[in-house]
């Protein structure tokens, strides 16, 4: 009579195999498609909760042009995605070869930040990067330029903290350019399917689970993916470089902020406390709203209203053809259609402000 098969070991056995077999995949992929941003300087700052946010620097080749420039990523994203690491793919870049200074910021638990006190929250969602993070860039910044203000650049969730960011600090933020940034929700019902039924599998850990898929980039492309990137946009190369490099886990406090603003067609504190939405009409800074014609996520529709709300001066540019969310940053042509507008809208905004300070104005 055959001897029952000790289910514990076998499966603690499949266990370490699994494992082994993703540590040799990850060791083999990881020279052929690991990229460090080109950076100038990398500098740190320190929120007042215990944190310390990693701020990638490019300067500019001659003298820097006022106000610098601060870039905010998105949701399970980090600084790399203003600096890839494989040109063209690199906006932060870009602009500083026009003659801004640029600081690409990852937010806590994003690329490089750490906590640094071991009290430092876990939790955090948009609200705490509002009241801790972006002011200890900010700081950061003025000490390393002298500058009280900014030029803001956000990309989704960092466009979108951008635009509260304004409103909140209306003496800190020169101009804005917002790069595909939802402030409704009511014409997205993939992404609330998505949000809705599958949080538990959104908060895994993200940046392994891209890492370990990213060599199949361009052979499989899983369909919630294409929120986030439209395939036949993005050439497969950079594709796999940007899962491997650029993104961040997911975290738990953000996706309950996110789910709830979904579900509610809102745009507010975690606690229902301040109707960030409602405050756009009182910011005054001008801004350039990005959208893109195939974005799922902040599509036409939901950019355009957000640019109704702005109270400032504000432009609504569309990007039509195959571009999806962030293929603003990384599709095929970006470098030569969605940097330069970038760059135009920022350049006009340095010559108004030397033109008011006395300095001499950008060429």
């Amino acid at each position: 009579m055959a001897q029952p098969v000790p289910w514990l070991p076998v499966a603690l056995a499949a266990v370490v195999a699994l494992a082994m077999a993703a540590a040799l995949h990850l060791a083999f992929w990881w020279r052929r498609l690991r990229l460090a941003p080109r950076e100038d300087e990398l500098l740190f700052a320190r929120t007042r909760d215990g944190w310390e946010l990693a701020l990638g620097r490019c300067r500019p080749a001659g003298p820097a042009l006022h106000p610098p420039v601060l870039l905010v990523h998105g949701i399970a994203m980090n600084r790399q995605a203003f600096e890839l690491g494989l040109p063209p793919y690199a906006l932060a870049a870009h602009l500083a070869g026009a003659g801004l200074d640029c600081f690409s910021l990852d937010l806590r638990g994003h690329g490089a930040s750490r906590r640094v006190d071991r009290a430092a929250p876990r939790r955090f969602d948009l609200d705490t990067y509002l009241a801790e993070d972006l002011p200890a860039a900010l700081e950061a910044i003025r000490a390393a330029t002298g500058s009280d203000r900014v030029l803001y650049v956000g990309h989704s969730q960092g466009a979108v903290l951008g635009m509260a960011a304004a409103a909140a600090y209306p003496a800190r933020i020169a101009g804005l350019v917002a790069l595909a940034a939802p402030v409704h929700f009511q014409a997205q019902p993939r992404l609330s399917e998505l949000v809705a039924r599958r949080r538990p599998f959104l908060t895994l850990h993200t940046r392994l689970l891209a890492r370990l898929l990213a060599p199949f980039s361009g052979r499989w492309h899983p369909r919630p993916a294409d929120l986030a990137l439209n395939p036949a946009n993005v050439e497969p190369g950079v594709t796999r470089r940007v899962l491997f490099n650029a993104i961040s886990d997911l975290h738990r406090g953000e996706l309950a902020q996110f789910a709830a603003m979904i579900r509610e067609d809102s745009f507010r504190s975690m606690d229902g406390a301040v109707d960030y939405r409602a405050a756009l009409t009182r910011c005054r800074q001008p801004a350039l709203l990005v959208a893109a014609a195939c974005d799922p996520i902040a599509p036409p529709a939901a950019v355009e209203e957000a640019s109704r709300r702005w109270g400032g001066p504000g432009r609504l540019l569309v990007f039509e053809g195959d571009y999806g969310h962030t293929d603003l940053l990384f599709g095929r042509r970006a470098p030569e259609e969605v940097y330069p507008a970038i760059r135009e809208f920022l350049l006009g905004l340095a010559r108004a402000d030397a033109g008011s300070h006395g300095r001499a104005a950008p060429p």
